[in-house]
């Protein structure tokens, strides 16, 4: 992966619509947002940050999610996800997410997002790991 990537950002737009609400199952519990869409949406901007500075013979893997879910959007707004690349040691990269209304200084939610690069090889290595543990089981 390229070195020069800290500062880096990609933000991403959506609009909540009624299939994003807080739900229990099949019962929705509240007509905002829910924290799993945050989550979601935070994921996906964080992993679009990094994309473009791959080598060819690398990829990453999820190492964890930090999401502190501090406002609320109701359906129909239109919110927008930030992942900023702030730390890569070579192998261990953090991006800082944050979700603001669209045009608005209102904060929906704040966190980090780690994933880890290794090389293809390992991977893949590491999946045939999990699909041979359960054909032997």
């Amino acid at each position: 992966m390229k070195m020069d990537i800290i500062g880096k950002t990609y933000t991403l737009d959506f609009i909540v619509d009624p299939t994003m609400t807080a739900r229990l199952d099949t019962i929705e519990i509240h007509k905002v947002c829910s924290t799993v869409t945050m989550t979601y949406f935070a994921e996906l901007a964080s992993r679009k940050a990094i994309e473009p500075y791959f080598e060819s013979s690398e990829n990453a893997i999820g190492g964890g999610i930090n999401l502190q879910h501090k406002g609320m959007a109701a359906i129909g707004e239109h919110v927008s996800m930030t992942a900023t690349i702030t730390s890569f040691d070579g192998k261990i990269l953090i991006c800082d997410i944050e979700a603001r209304l669209f045009g608005s200084d209102i904060v929906l939610c704040k966190g980090s997002q780690t994933q880890i690069v290794l090389n293809n090889e390992i991977i893949e290595q590491l999946i045939e790991t999990v699909y041979l543990r359960n054909v032997s089981q």
